[in-house]
């Protein structure tokens, strides 16, 4: 340990002095010895005393002829040997044999001094004095101390200064340093200082130390001890060391994550004092300030990239990073591009693709698989005919596969296509294109005008804009408000590096008759809208016709079937009637219209026993050749509009009927409007009937055989 101590240094020649002085003093004693001259024969040494303790200190004299006395610090104490003015002073020994010692009980500090033994001079003999002898009185030390005990704060990796204090040694003790028990020898040094009484001393001892985490709850102890003890003394105190949080980052899944996987990262830490937030990065970017938890969806584009967390407390703050490794399947980087090479020559095809695991890369060519497993494809030979066209370029792994065309095409002279016959209205914009097929891409693509090239830098009218096509480029000429003067030729030249290829195309006006087979006019969006609708209109209109159609079709059959069912049963009941009159000895007069119920609904037809009780015309076809239209046959004259009137069925009172066919009174099963009035589809029959052969109508009591329709 190193200790600032305090040491006296003598010099060669001050040694070589001392030498001679003794020298001459033995010299001296002998002569006064062999002289009888009074002398001290024994003197006093330095003598240390503990506190409280007794000291003797030796003077022995010969042949004394003076008084012997002893002087402390050049002060006399006294001839007696009891020495009453110092009660803790004695001289002892046998005076006869010339012991003079000087015993000092219970030592203080007063007791600290230089001493001497002296005779005194005489007539004839002169004084002697000792040798000065130095009593030291030792003082134990207080308890040390050590500052800021019990607990000691430090913080990490900052210098600090251990410091040890003990008061009032005599002399100054030595300090020395344990931790957890272990003698220390790290830097130390003390700082010793006297007191105002210039025999007690002040010591100071301190240890730097640079502390860390692993320092935190050590015990330092402190120990003093000086010749006044014969055990040291010692304190000690815990070091509190503040030190800045201790990451741990922990992820789930750790591995094989693929694309689309939720990733949870939790970070820990060992923090004094504990951590105050809490911060997530990736790549830099902050993501979250919340906690110690993250939760983040894998993206390819993740791959390579950090995600760090940073914990924080009051001493600094401390980061861990993890380095994600997304695993995506096989992707171009960038689309690979069409190679032009000349018939002969050389070439190579890229593909440049990326994913994790590294994706394999194959070549195709049709059917054809090459035999190299890399991004590229070199054709070190020259190239023929079969080299050119489409190859394959197929990226695959564990994760799936991608592939991506590339054209091999072969150099040449161009050839302009597109269509030659284009179109634009008066005082529109004309917009003429001019596409070419070109291996390379066309160095220039030229417009002119008869023998006049067209200018279209610094033109308000002309302007020109280029675009690249999978094989060559395209070129549109744009003119602004054409006019009559602008239909005509423009001539498209497209020249490479291989030759050129030029090609007139023909701006028409377009106009806006049908008609013209030079228009090409692009039918409003409007128009085609409404031809639709109008279409599918017309389709529901036809559907819905054919449905009523069959409808109609199909009551009207029914209606005829239900009739004709019906046709033996009333002919039943005629004959019923007929004999129910002859039993009376009267003759049936004839059927007689029933008032039917349905004539409120609008919808008047006779009953079908009155199609076989009289009036009825035969069954016939019109001129034109269709069935009556009430679909029953023969029609009822009702003459003078009584349609009871029996003594008109004379042959000469036979219907009449139109053009058509058509009875003028007759009537069909409802489809037609009543000519009669509506109150009851007919006029009420007659009260009286006149020359009737048949005579009044009796009660028909039959029910009613009506069809409804």
């Amino acid at each position: 340990m190193a200790t600032e101590r305090r040491y006296m240094y003598y010099p060669k020649s001050l040694l070589s002095q001392s030498c001679l002085s003794f020298l001459l003093l033995i010299t001296a004693t002998l002569i006064d010895t062999a002289l009888g001259i009074q002398r001290i024969v024994e003197h006093p040494t330095d003598q240390s005393v503990i506190v409280d303790n007794s000291v003797i200190l030796h003077c022995k004299v010969a042949d004394r002829v003076g008084t012997v006395q002893w002087t402390r610090n050049k002060f006399g104490l006294g001839n007696d040997r009891s020495l009453s003015a110092y009660p803790r002073y004695s001289v002892i020994g046998s005076q006869v044999n010339g012991e003079y010692n000087l015993w000092i009980q219970n030592a203080s500090l007063l007791d600290d001094g230089v001493y001497e033994c002296q005779i005194s001079h005489t007539a004839t003999q002169r004084g002697v004095r000792s040798n000065p002898a130095k009593v030291s009185v030792l003082l134990p030390p207080r308890e040390p101390t050590i500052d800021s005990s019990p607990v000691i704060t430090v913080t990490e990796g900052i210098d600090y200064n251990i410091t040890c204090r003990s008061y009032d040694g005599k002399p100054a003790p030595n300090i020395t340093w344990w931790i957890n028990g272990q003698l220390q020898n790290k830097r130390s040094y003390e700082i010793v200082t006297t007191q105002s009484d210039g025999k007690r001393e002040d010591i100071v001892g301190l240890m730097t130390i640079k502390p860390s985490k692993q320092d935190h709850g050590k015990e330092f102890e402190c120990r003093a001890i000086n010749p006044a003890l014969t055990s040291y003394l010692k304190t000690t105190a815990k070091l509190h060391v503040l030190y800045k949080p201790q990451v741990t980052l922990s992820v789930s899944p750790p591995t094989e994550v693929t694309e689309n996987t939720v990733m949870q990262f939790k970070c820990q830490a060992d923090a004094n004092p504990r951590v105050t937030s809490w911060k997530w990065y990736r790549n830099g970017n902050i993501l979250s300030e919340s906690s110690q938890l993250l939760e983040i969806t894998s993206r390819q584009n993740y791959h390579g990239q950090t995600i760090k967390c940073e914990a924080i407390n009051t001493v600094g703050k401390t980061t861990k990073s993890y380095k994600l490794n997304i695993e995506y399947s096989p992707r171009f980087v960038k689309e690979p591009l069409n190679v032009d090479a000349d018939l002969g020559g050389r070439a190579t095809l890229n593909c440049v693709v990326d994913g994790n695991p590294v994706p394999r890369v194959i070549w195709k060519k049709g059917s054809q698989e090459f035999p190299i497993s890399k991004p590229t494809l070199t054709f070190s030979r020259a190239l023929t005919e079969a080299d050119f066209g489409t190859y394959v370029c197929v990226a695959s792994s564990n994760l799936g596969s991608v592939e991506r065309q590339v054209q091999l095409l072969k150099n040449g002279k161009p050839k302009v296509t597109g269509d030659l016959r284009q179109y634009a209205a008066e005082g529109d914009d004309a917009v003429i294109e001019c596409e070419s097929d070109s291996v390379p891409k066309p160095k220039e693509i030229l417009w002119s005008r008869g023998s006049s090239k067209i200018a279209t830098t610094g033109s308000s009218r002309f302007s020109t804009k280029e675009s690249d096509l999978v094989k060559g480029r395209k070129s549109i000429l744009t003119i602004k408000n054409i006019h009559a003067a602008d239909y005509g030729d423009y001539n498209c030249t497209v020249i490479n590096n291989y030759g050129m290829d030029s090609a007139i195309i023909k701006l028409i006006q377009k106009v806006a008759s049908a008609s013209t087979s030079d228009t090409r006019d692009a039918v409003p969006l409007a128009y085609v809208l409404a031809g639709v609708f109008g279409g599918l209109g017309v389709i529901v209109i036809i559907v819905v016709i054919l449905i009523i159609y069959n409808r109609k079709k199909v009551k009207d059959e029914d209606s005829t079937a239900d009739t004709n069912s019906t046709d033996s049963a009333n002919k039943k009941n005629l004959e019923n009637v007929r004999m129910e009159f002859r039993s009376t000895g009267s003759e049936y007069p004839g059927p007689q219209e029933p008032w039917r119920g349905d004539y409120l609904a609008n919808h008047i037809r006779a009953d079908a026993e009155y199609d076989q009780l009289g009036n009825i015309i035969p069954y016939q076809h019109t001129k034109d050749g269709r069935p009556p239209v009430n679909g029953y046959g023969g029609h009822y004259d009702y003459q003078d509009g009584n349609m009871y009137d029996v003594d008109r069925r004379s042959s000469d009172r036979l219907p009449t009927y139109d053009s058509k066919g058509i009875h003028p009174r007759s009537y069909d099963s409802g489809f037609e409007p009543d000519v009669y009035p509506k109150q009851y589809g007919r006029p009420p029959p007659s009260s009286e009937f006149t020359n009737d052969i048949y005579g009044p109508p009796p009660t028909v009591t039959t029910g009613r055989l009506s069809t409804n329709v």
